[in-house]
C-alpha cells in the first residue's frame, strides 16, 4: 500500500511517526479519522505490529464501529481493541472486578437509574431537599471524575452551601450501588483506575498487551481518562492522540482542555503535527470560523484553509422577535427545497440552549415540515423498553434491586407499594438481596397475604433466571416476552398501548439483528452493549430537518446550517459568575457550530424573545461581532418576512393540500380515535384535539402536534 498516494503531506507525517508520543492537532473536517485509520494500518502492514497489541479509544460506539470497519477493510486484520473509554473499562472490569470485591456480573446503571436512587434517598432521608437532586447528581459525577471519595470531596467543597447534604447523599448512593452490585457510568472509569492503581499485575497485563495506544477526541478527556491513558502507556511510551483544542466543549461535564494544551509538559519528547486543511467547508465559512476562534487566548493555534472556492457569503440577519426569526429560517429552507434541489435532511438549526427550540418545532409542526430533535426521547429510554430490559438485567444480576422493584408489579400483579416496602424491609433485616428474598419467602417475616402475592412473581423470576443460558439469546428474549405476557400488559385497542407493543416488537427485532451479527453473543454482553449506548450512537437517516443543541451535533456535518439565538445571555450563555475560561469555552462552541456547515451558513438573532413567561430583550452576541458580519447585517422587516413565509409555506410546501389549507377547511371529522394519513409522516391515530390542534400518534415517528387547518391530513378510518 502506497500511503503517500492515500494521504496528503500533513496527514502522512504523523501516520509514519510510530514510536513515542505523538499529538495530532486536527482541525474540523481535516480527516482525523482517516489519519487514525491509516496510522493503525501502517503499524500492522509496515511495522509488523500484531493487531492484538493495538488499542484505539474513541468517544462514541458509532465512531468506534466505523473506525474498526475501515481498519479491517484496509488491512483485512481483526483483533485490535477499538472502543470507547467506558467500553474498555467495562471489559477490564468484567475480567477483574472481583479483585476490588465486586461481582463480575455487575449491572451498569444509566442516568435514569442513578436519578431514581438519588430521588429515593432524598425522599427517605432529606424530604425538604428533593429539589436539589440535579445539583447533587452533578457533584457526585464531578467527584468521581477526579477520583474522590465522599470524604475527600467534602474537603474540596467545604464552602459549598450544600456540602453536608451532597456528602451524605453521595455516601448513601454508593451504598445503594454496592447493594445492587451495580456501577454507574462514572464508576466504570473510576473503578478501572483504582484497579490499575491497586493491582500492578492487572495494569502490567494490559501494558504488555497494548504496546500502541491511540486516543481520539483527546480534548474531551477528563482527569480520570487522562490518568488511565497515562498508566497504560507508562511502560512503553507509545501514545498517539488526536484532538482539537478549539473543539473542547465539554468542560461542564469534567473535560479538561488542559490535557491537550499541556501534552508537551507531560510528554516532553512528543512530536506535534497540525492538520489545517479542511475538506468539509467552503472558504467563506472557514474564514468566519477562523475570525471567531482567534479571539481565544488559551489555544495552541491553527488556521483552517481549503482549496475549495469561497462559495456563498455567510449571512447574518437580525430579527424583531423570535417568531420572525423562526419564519425567516423556514422561508430559507422552503426556498432551497423547492427551487434549488435541496432535501430537508440537508438542513440543521443549531441552538445553544434547548429552551429556544420550541418556536421552531411549533412552526414546523403547524406547517407539516418534517423535523427531528436530536437529544429527544430515545428508543431505549422508553418506559416499555426499560421494563423489558429490567427483566433481562435481573436474570444476569440477581442482586440488582433496582430492576426487581421496577418489574415486581409490571405487568400488574396486585403487588402494591406497601407490599414492596415490606419485602425490602424484611430482606434488609436478613441482609439479603430482593431476589434472594423472593427465592426464600418462607424465611421472611411477611404476612401470608404478602407472601401469596409475591409467590407468583418469585416463580416467574426463578424461571427466567434459570433459562437464560439454555437457548440462543434471541430465542431467550422471545421466551421472556411470552413468559411475562407483555402482550396482555397493553390495551391493543388504545393507540398508546398499540404503540408500546410495536416498540417492544421493534426491540425483539433489534435483538434478532444483533444476534445475526454476533451469533454466539451472551445476554451479559448484549446488556453491556445497550448500557453503553450514547445519544451519538442513535442515528436516523430519514429526510428530516435537524433541530439540535450544538453539543448534540459535534462530529456531524450538514450542507446548510442556521445558528439561531445569537444573543448575549443565550449564546454565549452567561451567568453572574462567568469566568474568562467560560467565555472561551462558549467561543469554542460557536466555532464547532460554524464548522458543521459545508455550503451555506446563516447567523440569526431576535431583538426580543418570549422566555420564562415574559418578553426579554438581549443585545447581539459578541460572536456575531467577532465574525466580521455585523457591518453587513440586514435588519429584516417583521411583517415582510411573516407575510412571505406564510405565502411560501401555504403555496409551496405541500401543493397537494393547497385548496384545503384555506381558512374555511372543515375539521369536524378530526376527532380522538380517528385514523389519519400524512404525506410525509405516514399513518397515525388522533389522540386528542384541542381547538385547531391535534395530538397524533404516528406509527413511525411517534407523537406530533399538528394544526388541523394547515396540516395535509386525510381521514382513513375510525
Amino acid at each position: 500500500m502506497d500511503y503517500s498516494t492515500l494521504l496528503n503531506q500533513e496527514q502522512l507525517k504523523p501516520v509514519t511517526d510510530t514510536e513515542g508520543a505523538v499529538l495530532v492537532l486536527a482541525g474540523a473536517g481535516s480527516g482525523k479519522t482517516r489519519v487514525l485509520t491509516y496510522r493503525i494500518a501502517y503499524l500492522i502492514e509496515k511495522c509488523g505490529v500484531s493487531p492484538n497489541s493495538i488499542l484505539a479509544i474513541t468517544f462514541t460506539n458509532k465512531a468506534a464501529g466505523e473506525m474498526k470497519e475501515r481498519i479491517q477493510a484496509v488491512t483485512g486484520q481483526d483483533g485490535m481493541w477499538v472502543m470507547t473509554f467506558h467500553s474498555f473499562c467495562a471489559r477490564v472490569l468484567r475480567n477483574d472486578a472481583d479483585k476490588l470485591g465486586h461481582n463480575r456480573n455487575f449491572s451498569i446503571y444509566g442516568e435514569a437509574e442513578s436519578d431514581r436512587i438519588i430521588t429515593r434517598i432524598l425522599k427517605e432521608n432529606f424530604p425538604d431537599d428533593t429539589d436539589k437532586k440535579k445539583t447533587i447528581r452533578w457533584n457526585i459525577s464531578a467527584a468521581k471524575s477526579i477520583a474522590m471519595t465522599p470524604e475527600q470531596y467534602a474537603v474540596r467543597i467545604k464552602d459549598h452551601p450544600e456540602c453536608d447534604l451532597i456528602t451524605q447523599v453521595y455516601t448513601k448512593y454508593e451504598e445503594e450501588l454496592a447493594k445492587n452490585n451495580a456501577f454507574d457510568f462514572d464508576d466504570l472509569l473510576l473503578k478501572t483506575f483504582l484497579l490499575f492503581a491497586m493491582h500492578k499485575d492487572v495494569l502490567e497485563k494490559y501494558q504488555d498487551r497494548f504496546l500502541y495506544v491511540h486516543v481520539d477526541e483527546f480534548q474531551d478527556t477528563n482527569k480520570i481518562q487522562f490518568l488511565l491513558v497515562k498508566m497504560l502507556v507508562r511502560k512503553y511510551g507509545n501514545i498517539f492522540v488526536v484532538g482539537d483544542d478549539d473543539q473542547s466543549i465539554y468542560g461542564w461535564r469534567g473535560a479538561d482542555v488542559g490535557n491537550i494544551l499541556n501534552f508537551k509538559k507531560d510528554y516532553p519528547d512528543c512530536r506535534i503535527y497540525k492538520l489545517e486543511r479542511n475538506y468539509r467547508s467552503s472558504g467563506n465559512i472557514l474564514k468566519t470560523a477562523n475570525k471567531v476562534i482567534a479571539n481565544n487566548a488559551g489555544r495552541m493555534g491553527k488556521q483552517l484553509w481549503t482549496d475549495k472556492e469561497d462559495g456563498i457569503e455567510v449571512s447574518y440577519r437580525s430579527m424583531g422577535d423570535d417568531k420572525t426569526e423562526a419564519d425567516f429560517v423556514l422561508e430559507q429552507i422552503m426556498n432551497l427545497v423547492k427551487n434549488h434541489g435541496y432535501r430537508y435532511s440537508d438542513f440543521a438549526i443549531l441552538v445553544r440552549i434547548n429552551s429556544i427550540t420550541r418556536i421552531f418545532e411549533d412552526r414546523m409542526s403547524s406547517y407539516g415540515m418534517p423535523y427531528k430533535v436530536i437529544g429527544g426521547f430515545k428508543f431505549y429510554e422508553r418506559k416499555e423498553i426499560k421494563d423489558f430490559i429490567a427483566y433481562l438485567r435481573m436474570a444476569v444480576n440477581p442482586a440488582d434491586g433496582e430492576s426487581v422493584t421496577r418489574i415486581i408489579n409490571f405487568p400488574k400483579r396486585g403487588i402494591g407499594d406497601a407490599c414492596v416496602e415490606a419485602l425490602i424491609q424484611a430482606c434488609a433485616e436478613r441482609n439479603m438481596s430482593l431476589f434472594d428474598g423472593l427465592m426464600a419467602l418462607d424465611e421472611l417475616e411477611l404476612s401470608p397475604a404478602y407472601k401469596k402475592k409475591l409467590a407468583q412473581f418469585a416463580a416467574l423470576a426463578k424461571d427466567i433466571s434459570e433459562k437464560k443460558d439454555d437457548m440462543p439469546l434471541d430465542e431467550y428474549v422471545k421466551y421472556v416476552f411470552d413468559k411475562v405476557d407483555f402482550y396482555s400488559a397493553y390495551d391493543v385497542d388504545d393507540p398508546e398501548g398499540r404503540t408500546k407493543l410495536e416498540n417492544i416488537d421493534q426491540f425483539l427485532t433489534s435483538v434478532h439483528e444483533f444476534c445475526a451479527d454476533n451469533p454466539d453473543v451472551k445476554l451479559e454482553e448484549y446488556l453491556q452493549t445497550l448500557s453503553l449506548l450514547t445519544d451519538a450512537d442513535e442515528t436516523d437517516e430519514g429526510n428530516y430537518i435537524t433541530i439540535a443543541t450544538i453539543h448534540g451535533v459535534k462530529g456531524l456535518e450538514f450542507r446548510c446550517v442556521f445558528i439561531v439565538g445569537l444573543e448575549e445571555g443565550i449564546f454565549p450563555s452567561l451567568r453572574s459568575d462567568t469566568t474568562t475560561a467560560d467565555v472561551e469555552e462558549e467561543r469554542r462552541i460557536m466555532y464547532v457550530a460554524i464548522t458543521r456547515a459545508r455550503e451555506r451558513l446563516w447567523l440569526t438573532n431576535a431583538g426580543r424573545r418570549f422566555r420564562f413567561g415574559k418578553w426579554e430583550s438581549n443585545s447581539v452576541s459578541r460572536f456575531v461581532k467577532e465574525s466580521g458580519l455585523i457591518a453587513a447585517a440586514r435588519k429584516t422587516e417583521d411583517r415582510t418576512v411573516h407575510h412571505t413565509v406564510q405565502q411560501a409555506l401555504r403555496r409551496d410546501l405541500t401543493p397537494r393540500f393547497a385548496k384545503t389549507a384555506a381558512a374555511g377547511k372543515d375539521i369536524s371529522a378530526f376527532k380522538a380515535g380517528v385514523k389519519v394519513r400524512h404525506p410525509k409522516f405516514g399513518d397515525g391515530v388522533i389522540q386528542d384535539v384541542t381547538g385547531e390542534n391535534a395530538r397524533i400518534a404516528f406509527e413511525k415517528l411517534g407523537v406530533k402536534v399538528l394544526n388541523l387547518r394547515l396540516a395535509p391530513l386525510a381521514v382513513t378510518g375510525e
